[in-house]
């Protein structure tokens, strides 16, 4: 689970095999093998979301997708892809947009990502010595 970090879910997203698992993962710059495939479905999720009144499984798909993306943003995940203007630009408009259209309920978990994203960031900034 990407929750967890487990090692055999990072080296999965990176296209490693189990048999990999006593190479160190260190941080890296580079997102790993996987990550646009799982960012692409995870965006391609949340700007088709309709909710509709009488279907809770687009409340269902945001939940889940917003949760990954939480995890996915990670460096360990996205390296500094994340952080690239075309991608950064792209993250936020999507953000902003659910953020004025969607429930209180993806509106909570949309918060959680953002601030995933931040912290994250944040602490690789303060291991490679960088202030801002």
């Amino acid at each position: 689970m990407m929750a967890a970090k487990d090692t055999t879910i990072i080296l999965a997203m990176d296209g490693r095999t189990s048999d990999d698992q006593d190479k160190p993962v260190a941080q890296k710059e580079e997102p790993s093998a996987y990550f646009f495939v799982v960012f692409g479905l995870i965006y391609e999720a949340l700007s088709t979301l309709s909710m509709d009144a009488n279907d809770n499984s687009p409340l269902e798909t945001a939940v889940a997708a917003l949760d990954t993306l939480g995890y996915l943003v990670r460096p360990e995940f996205a390296g500094r892809a994340v952080l690239e203007q075309p991608i950064f630009d792209e993250l936020i408009s999507l953000a902003y947009r659910l953020g004025m259209t969607e429930s209180t309920e993806v509106q909570r978990h949309l918060i959680s990502a953002i601030a995933s994203l931040a912290s994250s960031q944040r602490s690789r900034m303060d291991l490679s010595g960088q202030t801002g």
